[in-house]
């Protein structure tokens, strides 16, 4: 059997890596819309290479393979319980994608949003993300704010079940979750 070959390497730029503003240790804190204050810790940010191949039975597919760079921010709370995972370049389940931000909320409802070049996030109805030029979110004004609705409340007939319906996001990373009850948490800062 023949050695790997690497045969191309896609390395996230600082633009991208700068899509993720947390450090880990720190504590950003959140208010839920009834006053609760909260914080989430970033409990891990580290970006590593992964390995891309393709896969065939019986390894017809040869030994070639790319390498792509995966930058992985985790936000926890204790309560109210909440393990958010973002990445950027793949996922945790070494799935490759290219310029997207993916968002995932206690390992059940998971978001994509897709940027260009210039890492501006495309919002268009194709993507189902909005852009506001500027938004207030509790009392707050925020500027070049993108949104986007979760898929998954749609799916779930009890409406006892609270899941995650929207998120917003922009240049402090995620500034309001809304709920599926539309109770809020959003930003304290």
């Amino acid at each position: 059997m023949e050695d790997p070959i690497e045969t191309a390497r896609y390395e996230l730029t600082n633009d991208e890596l700068e899509l993720l503003p947390y450090t880990k240790g720190e504590k950003i804190n959140f208010i839920h819309s009834n006053g609760y204050a909260f914080d989430f810790n970033v409990t891990e940010n580290k970006i590593e290479w992964k390995e891309h191949h393709n896969f065939c039975e019986w390894n017809c597919c040869g030994n070639d393979y790319f390498s792509y760079q995966v930058k992985t921010t985790i936000l926890e709370s204790t309560y109210p319980k909440f393990h958010i995972e973002f990445s950027l370049g793949g996922t945790r389940l070494n799935d490759y994608y290219p310029q997207t931000l993916n968002m995932e909320i206690n390992h059940s409802y998971f978001i994509k949003f897709p940027y260009d070049t210039l890492t501006n996030f495309i919002c268009n109805s194709a993507t189902k993300t909005i852009y506001y030029d500027s938004i207030a979110l509790n009392n707050q004004m925020y500027y070049e704010v993108i949104m986007k609705n979760f898929d998954s409340h749609n799916f779930i007939s009890d409406s006892s079940v609270l899941v995650p319906m929207s998120v917003y996001f922009n240049n402090l990373g995620m500034i309001q979750l809304e709920m599926s009850n539309h109770e809020t948490y959003t930003i304290n800062n």
